[in-house]
């Protein structure tokens, strides 16, 4: 198992991340359609087919990152498209090296999710794909090793997704549901968890 993070390997990441949501993604539609209009594993596929294809690109780790950044902000799909995109955008804007070790990976991560915070508002509690994020990458923090802090990520953000089944929904087509949202889980936290599950799987195997 390595010990850094590089563009090869996180290529494998976003490869899993893809397949995975392709697996999953008459239940992302299911969710959403609770509270939604159906439409989100559709989204995060192409979000994450885009990301696939612009991950193999030339150049170093942190032109790919941006690169993958502009590929899903380009495929416009809902509010994913552009917040997922500031995601990885942030990433390639604070990527150091072709190399990272496990608090250059963490800082990566945490870059990630500033940029989307710059285009969003929700946090904790607010029943959108932050609910498994933001927990995930805290979770990453003083860890010494990067599939030790994936892994921490991955089960931090599942608890994250179905922490929003008792949740009131504060954005989105679900907020206008008030008490009704509850009962059901939030596409959006559901499919950031799976991602983050893949990406430690993938890193394990590589």
């Amino acid at each position: 198992m390595p010990d850094t993070l590089n563009k090869t390997i996180f290529a494998a990441m976003i490869d899993a991340a893809n397949v995975t949501v392709n697996e999953n993604l008459d239940l992302l539609g299911q969710l959403d359609a609770a509270t939604g209009d159906g439409d989100h594993g559709i989204a995060i596929k192409k979000t994450i087919r885009a990301a696939k294809t612009a991950v193999v690109g030339e150049g170093t780790f942190a032109e790919i990152l941006t690169a993958v950044g502009w590929a899903v902000m380009s495929e416009g799909v809902g509010s994913a498209g552009p917040l997922l995109g500031a995601f990885f955008m942030g990433m390639g804007e604070n990527c150091p090296g072709e190399e990272l070790d496990a608090a250059q990976t963490t800082a990566l991560f945490g870059a990630g999710l500033a940029g989307m915070q710059e285009h969003s508002k929700a946090q904790i509690g607010d029943k959108t794909m932050m609910d498994a994020i933001i927990p995930a990458i805290e979770a990453m923090q003083g860890k010494d090793d990067i599939a030790t802090l994936l892994n921490d990520a991955a089960a931090a953000a599942a608890a994250g997704a179905e922490a929003t089944l008792d949740m009131v929904a504060k954005f989105g087509r679900a907020k206008n549901l008030g008490e009704r949202a509850k009962g059901h889980i939030d596409a959006g936290a559901k499919s950031q968890s799976l991602i983050f599950a893949a990406y430690a799987k993938a890193f394990g195997k590589a």
